[in-house]
């Protein structure tokens, strides 16, 4: 089976940025975004560190 044309050329569209502006960009958005989604990670783990820090001294020193 043979392909067939496509309905609409693409072929003379120019587009105003390069594959490196791109990336680029998406780089410069990381560097400003990336340092609140870590931070938003990190509430998260910590609780669930405590809490497996203090689950694991449990009351095993302390007898009532």
């Amino acid at each position: 089976m043979e392909p067939t044309t496509p309905m609409i050329d693409f072929g003379g569209i120019t587009l105003p940025f390069a594959v490196n502006d791109l990336l680029s960009a998406g780089v410069g958005l990381l560097t400003i975004v990336g340092p609140f989604v870590l931070l938003a990670l990190a509430f998260p783990l910590v609780t669930r560190l405590v809490r497996a820090i203090k689950g694991s001294f449990g009351n095993s020193g302390r007898s009532n």
